[in-house]
């Protein structure tokens, strides 16, 4: 797992290393790589010589590119990185969770505090990469379960939806949505098995995703879709 620390703050960057490094003997299966910024312009600039980070702690005041800038830049680059924007404003807040932050957190960043959000992150982190197996009489293929925006059903067979890509595979949505609901999937129809992680809007009559793509949503599913898209976006919000 690779991590970057960006604060102007050497004091705060070493501090948030020492709480990350803490957590390897509770994960020995992971190895965390990490790396420390000490501005915006030197992360992006790490993101475009090729390395990709998996979590980004991000401070938010910080001299030339704030933090706010970054991550945007960064989300254009790496749109699934985990961010915790660290600050000691509170009024920034909302400009956070506007990029889909994973958490908030407040200076001076209390260790007990910081261990809880980031075990959590870690369990996000493992359930976005699981793998998805679509096998046929000619091949397997595997996908992570983060990459798939949504499923459709046709006849005796199911579309699976990849930002690049679709996959096809003999089966019943029914068994799909058993087997995904606990990752983040809501079916919003018959027809139709999404990810909510791409939802961008619910509309009467349909649910409109980041691809671009609509999947509809039957009248008597679509509040069970908002309470569900809901309790998703909670786990975004302190």
């Amino acid at each position: 797992m690779i991590i970057a620390i960006c604060d102007d703050d050497a004091v705060e960057r070493n501090i948030i290393e020492q709480y990350i490094v803490a957590h390897n003997d509770d994960n020995s299966s992971l190895k965390f790589d990490i790396h420390l910024f000490e501005s915006g312009e030197d992360l992006i600039a790490a993101y475009k010589n090729g390395l990709v980070f998996d979590f980004l702690f991000l401070d938010i005041q910080m001299d030339g590119i704030d933090g706010i800038k970054t991550a945007q830049e960064v989300k254009r680059i790496n749109k699934c990185v985990i961010i915790f924007f660290i600050t000691g404003f509170a009024r920034y807040v909302t400009a956070a969770f506007a990029l889909e932050a994973f958490q908030f957190i407040l200076k001076p960043v209390n260790k007990d505090a910081f261990d809880h959000e980031f075990r959590r992150a870690l369990k996000k982190y493992h359930m976005e990469h699981k793998t998805y197996i679509i096998e046929s009489y000619s091949s397997t293929i595997a996908l992570e379960i983060k990459d798939i925006i949504y499923m459709e059903s046709t006849d005796h067979y199911v579309n699976i939806h990849t930002e690049n890509s679709k996959h096809i595979k003999r089966g019943k949505l029914d068994v799909e949505e058993k087997a995904l609901t606990s990752y983040g999937f809501v079916r919003t129809h018959q027809r139709y098995l999404v990810n909510m992680a791409y939802i961008i809007e619910i509309t009467q009559t349909e649910v409109v995703l980041q691809n671009g793509s609509h999947a509809q949503i039957s009248t008597r599913k679509r509040s069970e879709v908002m309470n569900s898209f809901n309790i998703y976006l909670a786990g975004f919000t302190i």
